[in-house]
């Protein structure tokens, strides 16, 4: 009898144990509303929310209602306060009934700083989406205005290279007095790019079709014409897109190195880095003095492949040596 009545005391001992080294606080109140259990969690709670020990259910909803100095009431309405340890607990009462039909009153806390921290990390979240979003509703609503001036710009460069490349072969076959055909080979490159601004004339926004029309292999013949040989490692992507731009990019370095740099050779490798097609460009050409300044041909040409979502990068020292990444993307054209 002796050993039933120790191992009764040991099983209420071990759960008053448990009870208190609860992380949670609980406590509970009979009908008077005097505290008849409560652990050390909520004591502690307590104390801080009230200054005093608890005794009756009364303070510690009068605590709840007018929190101490420290402790700084987040949500009232959701009981959600910060203590002054920073961490954050919610408190929630309810009604229990025994198997013996007695009520008592029950009030725990719980620890919910982090879930508390993660909802304000994914309402920011939510937030910069939506903001994102509206983002994509007013492009998606100027989607027509964009498509425009893209083509607008690729129109632009085309002029421009095709003009500096007619210039370029017009001064060259001057200097070598060259014999007619070659005059007139150089008159159908200057109709053919004259043709391009009649289309803008008679068109509002000048719209011309992205496409790969000029071809790499006229590009290597119009640069051989001018006294250029271009050297290539490499092959052009898939994805026409990129293609396209690449051979804008070389269109552009070819009337740069017979302007700028007076070189007659130009070297491009081809190729892809990290999921993003490549393409670098060099010339045997004078090296830059000082670092180069972006024209209209350069800066257009950055314009549209970071309008892409790809890259450019101009490198002086110790040479000219332009670099492009552009994304492996849904072929657009």
């Amino acid at each position: 009898m002796s050993f039933l009545k120790k191992s009764v005391r040991m099983r209420r001992t071990a759960v008053k144990e448990g009870f208190d080294n609860l992380p949670s606080g609980i406590c509970f109140a009979g009908d008077n509303g005097m505290i008849i259990l409560c652990n050390k969690q909520m004591y502690k709670l307590c104390h801080m929310l009230t200054g005093r020990d608890l005794q009756h259910i009364s303070e510690l909803r009068l605590g709840l209602q007018s929190p101490g100095a420290d402790v700084e009431a987040i949500d009232p309405e959701t009981l959600l306060f910060r203590f002054p340890d920073g961490l954050l607990w919610r408190f929630s009462e309810s009604t229990i009934t025994d198997e013996e039909g007695f009520t008592y009153t029950e009030i725990k806390a719980v620890d919910v700083t982090q879930l508390y921290y993660k909802s304000k990390e994914l309402e920011t979240e939510n937030s910069a989406l939506e903001e994102a979003n509206a983002r994509a509703r007013r492009l998606y609503a100027d989607m027509d205005e964009i498509v425009r001036e893209k083509e607008t710009l690729a129109m632009k460069m085309k002029v421009h290279d095709d003009i500096g490349q007619c210039l370029l072969a017009s001064r060259k076959l001057l200097i070598e007095d060259a014999p007619a055909d070659e005059y007139k080979k150089n008159c159908r490159r200057w109709e053919e790019a004259l043709q391009i601004i009649r289309i803008a004339d008679r068109s509002q926004y000048g719209t011309v079709s992205v496409s790969l029309e000029n071809t790499l292999e006229e590009l290597i013949s119009s640069a051989s014409e001018i006294g250029v040989t271009i050297s290539i490692e490499g092959s052009l992507p898939e994805n026409r897109r990129n293609a396209y731009m690449m051979i804008v990019a070389m269109r552009e370095c070819l009337t740069n190195t017979v302007r700028h740099a007076e070189g007659t050779e130009m070297y491009v490798e081809i190729g892809t880095e990290k999921g993003e097609d490549r393409i670098t460009i060099t010339n045997n050409g004078r090296r830059p003095e000082k670092e180069i300044t972006e024209g209209g041909g350069l800066s257009g040409l950055r314009h549209s492949m970071e309008n892409m979502g790809g890259a450019l990068r101009i490198e002086s020292v110790p040479e000219f040596r332009l670099i492009a990444l552009l994304p492996e993307k849904e072929d657009s054209l």
